[in-house]
């Protein structure tokens, strides 16, 4: 399973990404050293505004690139804002 997700940082601005591990991932972009996204070490990741399951990466890629290029699908899908930590301790209890 892949997971499709959108990230709101502190300062408003939206990061998509996809992982199979989205507790992990998401613990590594909050601690914002390697391997996290270079993107989010400047703009601090705050809340997970989507998130997405995908059968396999190749669809979690293909969708995620889809999100990035289409402005109104993006907005589209944001809904309730979840804090970060708050989902990769939900995520965590999963397993």
């Amino acid at each position: 399973m892949y997971f499709v997700y959108i990230i709101e940082t502190e300062d408003g601005k939206l990061y998509t990404g996809q992982t199979n591990d989205l507790a992990r991932r998401l613990r590594e972009h909050l601690n914002g050293g390697r391997p996290g996204a270079v993107y989010l070490r400047m703009h601090r990741p705050k809340y997970v505004v989507y998130i997405e399951e995908c059968p396999d990466r190749r669809t979690a890629i293909r969708r995620e690139q889809e999100i990035k290029r289409d402005r109104r699908l993006r907005m589209s899908l944001i809904n309730q804002r979840r804090d970060i930590l708050e989902v990769i301790e939900t995520e965590k209890s999963y397993r």
